[in-house]
């Protein structure tokens, strides 16, 4: 049996591949296999020359951004509030304060906190895979990054602290850490193990519907962080840090919806700035200067 031929004709079927960076005539001869898009080929008879750039026709497919919905101020406030008799309030405190991921907020430990300056420091994440919990490194520099905490999440970890170490003399020899988790685990369950990152959704479900709040997910959460701090006036570079975005670019589109809102007060500030003349002395000027008789 003789193998395929080596260049197309007529009479003569090719595939796609076959065909790019053949001449226009061979192409135009060609048969198209039954796996080709014979559209595409069509559009690549209509190209004039035959060095064009075969790239410049392919319609990539339009990405829809996920809808981003965050809590505003009341409705934050309102979750909080509900959530102080929670024993992961600090945990809930610091999601809707700093923006932190799920798996971030959950591999933080004691070492990762200085309650003295309110810093914590975001270097590992948790995540589920199959059935085990892996502790690993951020997937990006950005992410590896140094937080500032204000002074309710500092006081709430400090409580959480002491709770923790309460717990812990409860538990006595039932208090065993997971094999491979990290040290001083901030968040953990009442015997000492790692919290499921999939148990916060549950949580979060049972928390916004004693406080009446709309339906929002854990990563909800962080982006609500970024929406307050956008409307309290803080710059985009700021929350881009905050956040471990990896360009300020991410976080621009991300939160396009309130940067709107805050560009109008910009140039409202930016009025009051440079102030802002009398319209009835600009009326004035406008109809020149009074001649005295």
């Amino acid at each position: 049996m003789s193998g395929p031929p080596t260049s197309p004709g007529l009479g003569t079927n090719f595939g796609l591949a076959t065909l790019i960076g053949k001449p226009l005539a061979v192409i135009s001869d060609a048969r198209l296999s039954g796996n080709d898009n014979s559209q595409v080929i069509e559009r690549l008879l209509t190209i004039s020359g035959e060095d064009t750039n075969v790239a410049r026709i392919v319609e990539t497919p339009t990405v829809t951004p996920k809808e981003v919905r965050p809590l505003d101020g009341a409705e934050a406030r309102l979750m909080l509030k509900t959530a102080r008799s929670h024993r992961l309030y600090a945990l809930w405190l610091l999601l809707v304060s700093t923006g932190l991921r799920r798996g971030e907020a959950l591999a933080l430990t004691w070492e990762d906190i200085d309650l003295k300056n309110g810093q914590l420091r975001v270097r590992r994440n948790v995540q589920r895979i199959r059935r085990e919990l892996i502790f690993g490194t951020p997937k990006t520099m950005r992410s590896v990054r140094n937080v500032s905490l204000p002074k309710t999440c500092v006081q709430a970890l400090t409580r959480h602290q002491a709770q923790q170490e309460r717990e812990s003399k409860v538990a006595g020899k039932k208090w065993q850490p997971a094999p491979g988790q990290p040290n001083g685990l901030i968040f953990t369950t009442t015997t000492g193990r790692v919290t499921d990152p999939r148990s916060l959704n549950r949580m979060l479900t049972i928390l916004r519907r004693d406080a009446c709040v709309r339906r929002v997910r854990v990563h909800d959460l962080r982006h609500t962080c970024a929406s307050l701090l956008l409307a309290q006036g803080v710059d985009a570079l700021t929350i881009m840090e905050t956040l471990g975005h990896s360009t300020i670019t991410m976080t621009l589109d991300t939160y396009a919806h309130v940067m709107n809102t805050t560009l109008k007060a910009a140039a409202d500030r930016m009025d009051d700035a440079l102030g802002t003349d009398d319209p009835k002395e600009d009326s004035q000027e406008e109809q020149g200067p009074e001649i005295e008789e």
